[in-house]
């Protein structure tokens, strides 16, 4: 996945938040508190980086279950089924699919919304860095500047 599609997820909040508002009869206030949950979840990327220390390093690759579930495409998986069940369950309250969800819940549904995008985010800098260990600086300055 690109970063630059990632960094244009964070910023489609005002694309749909009107959306949400009106269907979910919130007023400016909650909206931006839902805001809010949204940024704490791009921010906190501390679980994407521990799961990619962990399905790389050396000793899980090698055990036989690591052979399967290892690498940098778990992370990524993990990351897309993130953004998978916070923009459905997102979905699915202003279709009708679902009933109205407290407040609270829709925050929820934001914040893993949004921390999926941390995974693609850490792999893509941290496997850059790894491939270009040379040049590791340059790489991430490359892949952060528009972040």
């Amino acid at each position: 996945m690109d970063l630059v599609y990632c960094r244009c997820i964070a910023y489609t909040f005002g694309i749909y938040s009107s959306a949400l508002k009106s269907s979910q009869g919130y007023n400016q206030s909650t909206l931006d508190t839902i805001s809010v949950f949204k940024d704490i979840g791009a921010n906190a990327g501390i679980l994407s980086g521990v799961l990619y220390d962990a399905v790389t390093t050396q000793r899980w690759r090698s055990s036989s279950l690591g052979r399967w579930f290892s690498g940098p495409w778990v992370v990524l998986a993990t990351g897309a089924a993130q953004f998978f069940v916070g923009y459905f369950f997102m979905w699915a309250s202003i279709a009708g699919l679902i009933s109205r969800p407290p407040v609270i819940v829709m925050c929820l549904f934001m914040f893993f919304r949004a921390h999926g995008q941390t995974f693609f985010n850490t792999t893509n800098v941290v496997t850059g860095a790894h491939n270009v260990s040379g040049y590791s600086g340059t790489i991430v300055g490359i892949m952060k500047v528009n972040l």
